[in-house]
């Protein structure tokens, strides 16, 4: 079955999202964020619209334009992503316990015109509910929904999500940065990241397909993906300076023996990397160099950054293979 512009458009949104602390704004979408999520990313799009690297990371968006009923969409809602949307964020959630459906959850911050945005959306088979719009396809048997409870706050996802998002908003918020959960290991994360993305490793296997996270082809993502299985919590952010990406990533365990597998397998990566790239990007080379993994009684972390001119050749080389 082919998916309905409408979806299509929910996908891009969440691509946005690819590499995703809190902004906070008169609509907090931070605070929509459901208590019990597996996995959360953001993205502040906002500080991507003045970057020196924002035409390279997302030459790939432009790609939205070869989907006319996506750009016609758009264009009939006047709502331009790029310029509009400020911060996106995406979160997975359980349904149950022990179960593998997941709700999904974005929250988007920015500038909506809420009734061009409701005309495009119900001249497309959407239909009005108890203030939010319910999407005329199903996906996997599920309802998605949108809402939009006020000019710069958009609510998407799949309908159980919509509603307890706007019942939490209603209520003041949930209890994500309090409750045990990712939400308080969203502290160690570098408050001015561009992008982060926090992953419950347990629960995040279990709401995957096969039952596993993926890490990368070959023996190193192998060995990673094994060694982060053994790991409560992942972390990954991205913070772009102008002159550099700086990246960052971590992962939490209380056992010792994993900490050190973790390290250990880290570090391999590292060199493996090195002496992947020496020939054809020899310039890579002294940049992973300069990457640190550090261990802590809880934690192992790797930080490093990448300047804006080696990006840019690498995306350059990348776009260059691709044609």
């Amino acid at each position: 079955m082919n998916r309905s512009p409408l979806i299509r458009i929910a996908v891009v949104l969440t691509a946005i999202l690819a590499l995703s602390l809190p902004a906070f704004a008169k609509d907090d979408a931070i605070s929509l964020i459901p208590s019990n999520a597996a996995t959360v990313g953001m993205v502040k799009v906002r500080d991507l619209r003045n970057s020196s690297l924002f035409a390279t990371l997302f030459t790939e968006t432009d790609k939205m334009s070869a989907d006319g009923d996506a750009q016609k969409f758009l264009s009939d809602a006047g709502l331009d992503p790029t310029k509009d949307v400020d911060v996106v964020i995406v979160a997975t959630s359980p349904r149950t316990n022990l179960g593998s459906d997941a709700d999904v959850l974005v929250l988007a911050e920015g500038r909506f015109n809420v009734e061009r945005l409701s005309n495009a959306l119900t001249t497309r088979g959407a239909v009005q509910k108890n203030g939010y719009f319910v999407l005329p396809e199903k996906h996997d048997d599920v309802n998605g929904a949108v809402a939009f409870p006020s000019a710069s706050l958009a609510i998407a996802g799949t309908e159980r999500a919509v509603v307890a998002a706007l019942e939490a908003r209603a209520n003041g918020g949930t209890s994500f940065r309090s409750a045990n959960g990712l939400g308080l290991d969203l502290a160690r994360v570098d408050r001015d990241a561009t992008a982060w993305a926090l992953v419950d490793v347990t629960r995040a296997a279990r709401l995957a397909k096969g039952g596993s996270i993926t890490t990368g082809k070959g023996k190193q993502g192998d060995a990673l993906a094994a060694a982060l299985r053994s790991v409560s919590t992942v972390a990954v952010w991205a913070k772009d300076t102008g002159s550099a990406l700086e990246l960052g990533a971590f992962g939490i365990s209380s056992d010792t023996e994993t900490l050190s597998l973790v390290e250990d397998t880290v570090r391999g990566a590292l060199s493996a990397l090195r002496l992947a790239v020496k020939d054809k990007q020899p310039e890579m080379v002294s940049v992973l160099r300069g990457f640190d993994v550090t261990r802590k009684n809880d934690s192992v972390t790797i930080e490093g950054s990448i300047p804006a001119n080696v990006l840019r050749e690498m995306m350059a080389k990348k776009r260059a293979a691709a044609r």
